[in-house]
């Protein structure tokens, strides 16, 4: 079965980045030009983690996206 997310992808080639906005409040920015993936809540980074040198598969970033939209549902209750 496959997983369906609604959120907005915004794709920046020329700076090789790929943000997912979950909610006004809370974005994913994968960063392949510096192996990096920022989680931001408000603007603010809250979490940076680098996968240079790591295995980063689409089932990672499955993984992820269902993640910050099981968040996204606490800040919607905020």
């Amino acid at each position: 079965m496959m997983t369906v997310f609604n959120h907005e992808t915004v794709f920046d080639t020329a700076n090789r980045t790929m943000t997912f906005i979950i909610h006004p409040r809370l974005q994913i920015v994968i960063n392949f030009k510096e192996y990096e993936l920022l989680v931001l809540k408000d603007s603010k980074v809250i979490d940076k983690e680098s996968f240079k040198g790591e295995h980063f598969t689409l089932s990672d970033m499955e993984l992820i996206l269902k993640q910050a939209h099981e968040s996204c549902e606490k800040l919607r209750n905020v």
